[in-house]
């Protein structure tokens, strides 16, 4: 029974775009009604949210007819004549990034772990200081070394510092040397107007999640030079994290320290009806909520302008992964410097000298709200995506390496307003590279086009029926993008590597034989059932079946969607030609293969570029080089699990079902 307030206006800020999203009744269910994007207006001249805000929700008036605004005011509450509206809801990742600064014992164990907690928000991490550095320092020399640390750290005046390190029963003295040197960090030296040196204390949260033994040392070594928080160490046990505690202090410090400085968040505040909240939160709540919904492990990725995410709730547990100031357009910089312009070049089926490139990537980092004019443009900017998604990708598996997922939700400007879904689909699979090693043998993929991952989520904490049926109505019905079924096992490129089938439910069927670095795809549109037949060669498996075995899914398992089904047999890791010309003719075949591009290759061999390229990343079941994999416990936060009951209220148990069985 439909028992909220009917009317919602839900806004989502980003720093580029804002897109608000007009939600009311029709026969008792919430559903979109109206959307409309504008440009954000967070910086000069305007320097209030609220403006686009507003002005989108007159765009949406006009589109259906009704009164929202009145005298330049919403209209609230909602008539009898369905002007107006009852409720509104902002979201938003334009508050900008809160600085961190990790100080631990050692780089491989308890800084490696703060970094993992320390991507729950939109954070971004200026230093990371660790005693390992100091004991690399000659005898005689540590001195030096703690003046060094003080000085950096006073000249990056971060918002929050994270003192991590030290096991369970361990040695407490170094912990409590951190702490000592991060009390200096807070006397800033200055000279007054008589000549006389002073000393400004700035007392910054300080959140320690260390050996628990030195927490009353720790304390009186910052007592009136910061604001201690304590937490649970994150770092219990070598082979144990124990993230949850120091995820939800960094989440609550960006709420009350950062987000409320958006531009505008006073106007903002009299309008909304709802506390603001972060759109890495609200997408983190749907992304677990979906798993448990649908008995899924679900990956969603959030490609932006300034930060790129990846959320992941798989066996029994939630990791948020945010990368403050890697982006596709504000964060480009950051994208450059870590993969360097090689790594993007080499996903362009054109020939470019590495200035224009240069040039290109400075322009769209002056002017993110540009979009792309020409195919080239277009695919420079999915280039770029690749590298964004891959470094977050990266930091994911870091922390949950061989986390199985089989459900694959994608959203951000650059994949949504991609003009054919198979570059949005090339886009993802470049950079997840699914090899189906773990548990799942295909992967679904859901493209969000209308940018409801982050609204339904902002709904749910004030109307979670409304944010279900937004959700399952409005959602995944419009987002499913192809279903990806990868051949493993090495064959020459050329060579045949697997022959699917697709038979429709009702009648009909469609073959297609994919060769060895190569991907092809079956058509099943939106709305129809099918049933899929692979037959591997002989050296090739799908799944955990054996190399060259027959598989089948069940009569109906496979759903339409609009690109079908993916059957992606280039091979893992993903290997490019070394050769440029040979390098650009198999990026332009897998665009063909998509629907994305026809005929020939349409750029001549006048000049090629020369390419060094860093390594692909490796897939992404496959551990990530770092130390010791560390299983990830299974924990939750309470505040969230209160949203999620809520949501679960409102829906029925279903049935777990899986993808294929053998044959």
């Amino acid at each position: 029974m439909f028992n909220e307030p009917s009317a919602a206006l839900v806004a989502e800020i980003g720093s580029v775009t804002t897109r608000v999203t007009l939600v009311d009744a029709v026969d008792g269910e919430a559903r979109l009604i109206g959307q409309a994007e504008v440009p954000t207006t967070t910086d000069p001249p305007f320097a209030n949210a609220t403006i686009a805000l507003l002005e989108a929700t007159a765009q949406i008036g006009e589109a259906t007819g009704r009164q929202l605004l009145q005298d330049g005011r919403l209209l609230m509450p909602q008539s009898n004549e369905r002007d107006g509206v009852d409720l509104v809801v902002v979201t938003t990742s334009a508050a900008g990034l809160m600085g961190v600064v990790i100080t631990a014992i050692a780089n491989e164990v308890s800084a490696r772990s703060a970094l993992h907690a320390s991507r729950a928000t939109y954070t971004s991490v200026l230093q990371v200081v660790t005693l390992d550095d100091s004991a690399k320092v000659a005898e005689g020399q540590d001195t030096s070394w703690i003046e060094r640390q003080v000085q950096m750290l006073i000249g990056l005046r971060p918002d929050v510092v994270f003192i991590a390190g030290g096991l369970e029963g361990g040695a407490e003295d170094a912990i409590t040397r951190l702490a000592h040197i991060v009390g200096l960090t807070a006397l800033d030296a200055r000279v007054d107007a008589e000549g006389q040196q002073r000393h400004d204390i700035t007392a910054r949260p300080v959140i320690f999640g260390g050996n628990s033994g030195a927490r009353e040392q720790v304390i009186e070594a910052l007592s009136g030079r910061a604001e201690p928080i304590i937490v649970e160490n994150i770092r219990p046990t070598l082979e144990h994290e124990q993230l949850d505690p120091a995820r939800r202090t960094l989440v609550g410090l960006y709420n009350e320290r950062i987000l409320t400085k958006l531009p505008g968040m006073p106007a903002l505040r009299d309008i909304c009806t709802t506390p603001i909240v972060a759109t890495c939160d609200a997408i983190g709540l749907m992304t677990r909520f979906i798993a448990e919904r649908y008995r899924r492990a679900t990956l969603t990725l959030d490609g932006g302008s300034v930060s790129t995410a990846a959320y992941l709730q798989s066996q029994g547990s939630y990791s948020p992964v945010v990368l403050g100031g890697i982006g596709s357009g504000y964060g480009l910089g950051t994208v450059l410097a870590e993969r360097g312009l090689a790594a993007i070049a080499r996903w362009l089926p054109f020939p470019i000298s590495d200035q224009d490139l240069m040039h290109w990537l400075l322009n769209k980092m002056l002017r993110p709200h540009t979009h792309p004019t020409t195919r080239e443009d277009l695919l420079i900017e999915h280039a770029v995506m690749r590298e964004a998604l891959t470094l977050t990708l990266t930091a994911l598996w870091d922390e949950r390496p061989g986390a199985p997922y089989d459900l694959v939700v994608a959203c951000g400007g650059v994949l949504a307003h991609a003009p054919h879904p198979g570059l949005a689909a090339l886009t993802i699979l470049d950079a997840l590279q699914p090899a189906s090693e773990e548990t799942m043998l295909a992967v679904d993929l859901h493209l969000d086009v209308l940018g409801l991952m982050g609204a339904a989520g902002a709904l749910a904490f004030a109307m979670p029926d409304s944010a279900l049926t937004l959700f399952e109505q409005d959602l995944l019905r419009n987002t499913p993008l192809a279903s990806c079924v990868v051949a493993l096992g090495g064959g020459r490129l050329g060579e045949p590597a697997i022959a699917a089938t697709l038979s429709r439910v009702g009648g009909g069927s469609q073959q297609i034989s994919v060769q060895h670095g190569q991907i092809g795809r079956l058509a099943l549109p939106i709305g129809q059932k099918g049933q899929l037949t692979l037959r591997p060669a002989s050296g090739v498996r799908i799944g955990h079946n054996a190399p060259g075995a027959e598989v089948s899914t069940d009569v109906a398992a496979i759903s339409g969607s609009a690109l079908g089904v993916i059957i992606d047999a280039r091979g893992r890791p993903l290997r490019l030609p070394d050769d440029a010309r040979a390098r650009q003719q198999q990026l332009w075949d897998w665009l063909v293969a998509l629907g994305v591009e026809s005929g020939p290759l349409p750029y001549s061999v006048e000049w090629q570029p020369e390419l060094v390229s860093p390594p692909l990343p490796a897939p992404t079941n496959g551990n990530i080089s770092f130390v010791e994999s560390v299983p990830p416990a299974a924990e939750s936060s309470p505040a969230l699990d209160n949203d999620l009951a809520r949501l679960r209220q409102t829906v029925e148990e279903p049935k777990a079902r899986g993808l294929f069985r053998r044959k």
